[in-house]
Parts: C-alpha cells; structure tokens; sequence
C-alpha cells in the first residue's frame, strides 16, 4: 500500500457480539494462528508453482544433444541462445509482475502464469523449427519468472514472525531441490530411442523428456485452484470477513481446536487501499519509489559501495553457477563421443577439454571429415546416461552444500573466509578445467565451479540482508535478481560465441573474471547505519 493513499486511510473492524475482544491487526493474528498442518500443505501446494520455473530454465540444456538435428542447433552460440532465453524473458517481464501484483491477486496470477506455461511446455515438445522454439521458450519464461518471485512472499503471509526465518529456509531448500528433477530425468529417458506417434507427430526421447517436464506447470495448476487468497491481501482490499474466516480455517487445522475458539474477533481494516487509485496513477507512483530508491542506492556515498559490491558479486556468482551448470551436460556428451584412438594414432600427449570439444576429433564426426559442406553436417551424439547421472549429483551437491553453509555463516568472517574459499575454488577449477587431460578430472573441477559460485550466491543474498537498510532492502534485492539474470544472460551467450571461436579462452575467461570477483570479495562492507533522521527522510519520500 502506498503511504499517499495511507494517509487518508480510515481505519474500520469487525465488529462482534464480544465487545470485550480488542480488534487485532494482521501481524497479531496470524501469529495466533499458529504454525501446522495448514502451512505444510500450502507449501506443498505452492511447490510446483517453483519448480516450473526452474525447469523451465533447465530442460532445455540437457536437449541439446537430442534436438541438435530436429532444432538444427549446428552452432554452440545457437545453442547458447536457446539455453539464455528464458532468462531473457524473465528479466524482460520483470517489470511487468512488480506493478501488476497490487491489483491482482496473487492466486489469479499463479492460475494464469500455470495455465500459461503448461499450454506452451506442451506445444515447445512439437515444435519444429528453431526460431519457433526461441519464440515458445521466450513466452514460457514470462509466464513463470512472476510465479517465481511471487512465491515466496505469498507463502510467508501465512507465517507470523517467529516461523519466517527458518521457514525461509527450509523452503529454499525445497525450491532449490528442482534443479535435481531435470537432470534425473535426462538420466531415465534421452539414452532411450523411444518413438511414440502422437496426433500424427512422432515424439523421440526427447520431445517426450520436454513433456514430462511440463508436468510441475500442469500439477502447479491444479493446485492454484485451491489456494486461499493471501489474508492480508483480503485485509487491504476490504474482505475483512473473508480474511477473518481464513484465519480461523488456518487455526482449526494447525491447532486442531474448533473454529469458533480462535481468540481474535475482530481485526483491523483499512478501508480504502490503493486498490481504489487508478491503476496507472498508482503504477506510477510504485516506479517512482522504485527509481528513487535505486538512485539513492547507486548515487549515495553511504550505500554506492556495499551496494556495489553485493551487485557485482552476484552478477559474477551467477554468471558462472547458471553457465557452468547448463553447459555441463552437453559437453561432457561431446567428450564422451570424442575419437580416443584416432587421437592416439596422431598425437603422443593427451588431449585438452578444447581438442575433446572440436567436432572434427569426435566418433560422429568421423565419416564426414572429407565432405566440402562438413560445416552444416548435423551430428548425431550416443548419449551416455552417465553423463546426466552425474550431472545429477552435481546438482544435488550444489543444492546440499550450499544449504549446510547457511548454518555455517552466521557471522561477518565466516562469510568472508567462505565466500573467499568458494570464488578461489572456482577460479582455480575455471583454469585448471582446460589442462586436465582426463574426463573425470574434468567434471570434478566443472562441478567445483558450480557448487563454489551457488555457494557465493547465496552468500551474497545474504550480505545483501545485512548491509543495506531496511527501507531500501527491497528495492537492492529486487535488483540483483534481475542482475542475476543478466549475468546468466551473458555467461551462455559469450561463453558459447568463444567455444565456436576460441575455446581456451571460454574457460580461461572464467578463471579470470572469478579471480577479479575473489579481489573485490577481499573488501567486504560494513553495514549501513543511517541516522533516524536519515531513514525517515527515505521514508518521507516515498510517500
């Protein structure tokens, strides 16, 4: 709610037939509702919803093999285009869900963004062509990046205050589990030559492998119809009895005591909410905060440095985390067609991961070498579950250690000495990844990186928390996922232009600009402590 409109806010209750009761606000009712069996199945309920989004960001990584002759992927950039689209998308669409979440709720756009993405998850597993499947995948990561922000917030509106913290953090965990998903599957169905005739179009491994995935936004459907609106939602737009009896339904089930005990009996409503301000005005005045806050943020001597520093490390951790981790399984079934004997009969020394990833030196490849037009030749790769296994662990160790080290840094030095190790580690594998000369040295550094650079991730979600004040939080935290994004972005589309043209330098770059990243990490930043007077004028301002 905008302060403008609080200002003239009159203040109304429930009334009941107990004038003894005293009306509660939200904060305190909630917190009598306690925490149960209510909020389990809301989370579990919400869940898919999450998932949709990151595979979304995932499935199409481990196609790329499998569709390399159907999506005519001949180039490594086009298939980096493919892979960053949807982060294209998400922080395209940004915008668009900051200031359309006021007036709708977030259960409408949950059903919406759900019926959105199942449509287009099905259609994407039939398409032909490449640039039809950009388009398709370009929608897609619209309808879900709202549904992913949004997701969290909704789920801690039905959490008083006691509960949220380490609720947050068991359900990140659980989001962060869907990253495990994809890769599993990989490992169970693109190995397999299946062709099933569907309404006359034949499905392969993999077009069928892209219609299970579509399976969270299908079930996160069919759950959003039975989410409850938010209570505080239905507080600010007058449903007063409507949020009342939600909160009672949320004490029945977690306390397992008849509705009619809930202690609160009234509660307070605002009776006029920005809701009742034209959409546009309102819009307006949101970006107008918005702006403001980035400006203080990007313009003050206070914050420019922490804020500074929280940016460009997110943008670093991410960049690698979202490359590596997509990119690992596509190479490492390239390494695993490579031509090991032919190799052998012209070279005395191990080849690096650079020579292993040239289509010349590979078994496909090999009854094509003597073709004029080799270039458009499409090459079709033996996929070797083991790959996606261990793409699979990667994935899961990333998910665990990064979760074991939020118990891990609870005090400034313990997140320096951390995030130092993580960006070392990652620096040192980035290049050393070139020189390995053995496939399975090669994966242990590849997912060093991506457990190292998910690790610093979340380390700087975390200094972010504790640097930037209050009133500016989450304007920096909305921010840097959009920067993270960006460097997802850049990481595949740079990182495939090099492995086209100069191979050694994709993995060397990393190591350089991780080896920058670990130089900053060196100064890390006090938090900012403003005055009263200071934070009161942010405050003012926004009104």
């Amino acid at each position: 709610m905008l302060a403008s409109d609080r200002n003239h806010d009159k203040i109304s209750t429930i009334t009941t037939t107990d004038p003894g009761n005293e009306p509660a606000d939200f904060d305190r009712a909630i917190s009598t509702t306690g925490y149960g069996l209510f909020n389990v199945l809301l989370l579990l309920a919400v869940l898919p919803i999450a998932w949709a989004a990151v595979f979304d960001t995932t499935s199409s990584a481990f196609i790329l093999a499998s569709a390399e002759c159907d999506l005519q992927l001949i180039t490594y950039f086009r298939k980096g285009m493919l892979v960053a689209f949807p982060y294209v998308a998400m922080t395209m669409s940004a915008f668009l869900w900051d200031y359309i979440t006021p007036y709708i709720s977030v259960k409408t756009l949950f059903i919406l963004a759900s019926l959105g993405d199942s449509i287009l998850n099905i259609v994407s597993s039939a398409v032909q062509k490449y640039y039809i499947f950009l388009l398709v995948k370009f929608m897609s990561g619209i309808c879900v990046g709202g549904p992913l922000a949004m997701a969290m917030t909704y789920l801690t509106e039905f959490h008083s205050t006691r509960y949220k913290p380490r609720f947050t953090i068991w359900t990140g965990f659980l989001f962060a589990m869907a990253n495990i998903i994809p890769a599993a599957l990989g490992m169970i169905i693109l190995p397999l030559d299946w062709h099933i005739e569907i309404l006359k179009q034949d499905y392969n491994s993999w077009r069928i492998y892209l219609l299970i995935c579509s399976i969270p936004s299908v079930v996160g459907l069919l759950t959003a119809f039975m989410l409850p609106e938010s209570p505080k939602y239905l507080m600010a737009i007058g449903r007063s009895d409507a949020a009342l009896k939600l909160l009672k339904r949320i004490y029945c089930m977690n306390t397992r005591q008849p509705a009619d005990t809930f202690p609160i009996k009234a509660l307070f409503v605002q009776q006029k909410t920005q809701l009742a301000r034209p959409m546009l005005e309102a819009s307006l005045e949101r970006m107008r905060i918005s702006l403001y806050n980035t400006k203080l943020l990007l313009t003050t001597t206070a914050y420019l440095p922490a804020f500074g520093f929280v940016s460009f490390l997110q943008f670093g951790s991410m960049l690698g985390f979202n490359t590596m981790r997509l990119w690992v399984p596509h190479l490492f079934i390239i390494l695993n067609n490579f031509d090991q004997d032919n190799w052998t009969l012209k070279h005395r020394r191990q080849p690096t991961i650079c020579e292993m990833l040239d289509v010349n030196a590979t078994l496909p490849a090999r009854q094509y070498l003597n073709c004029s037009n080799f270039d458009d030749v499409c090459l079709r790769w033996t996929i070797n579950p083991d790959v996606y296994r261990n793409s699979t662990i990667i994935a899961s160790s990333a998910v665990l250690f990064s979760f074991l080290a939020g118990f891990i840094m609870t005090t400034k030095l313990r997140k320096q000495i951390i995030m130092l190790m993580a960006l070392l580690i990652s620096a040192a594998s980035s290049f050393g990844i070139n020189w390995a000369q053995s496939s399975p040295y090669m994966l242990t550094l590849a997912a060093a990186v991506i457990v190292t650079t998910r690790i610093a991730g979340n380390i700087v979600t975390a200094v972010n928390v504790d640097v930037i004040p209050v009133p500016l939080r989450v304007t920096s935290t909305s921010i840097l996922v959009t920067i993270g994004n960006i460097g997802a972005i850049l990481g595949n589309l740079i990182f495939s232009a090099l492995l086209d043209t100069e191979c050694i330098i994709a993995f060397v770059g990393l190591g350089c600009f991780f080896s920058v990243c670990f130089c900053v990490s060196l100064f890390f930043p006090q938090s900012v402590k403003e005055s009263p007077a200071k934070l009161a004028e942010i405050s003012t301002s926004k009104s």
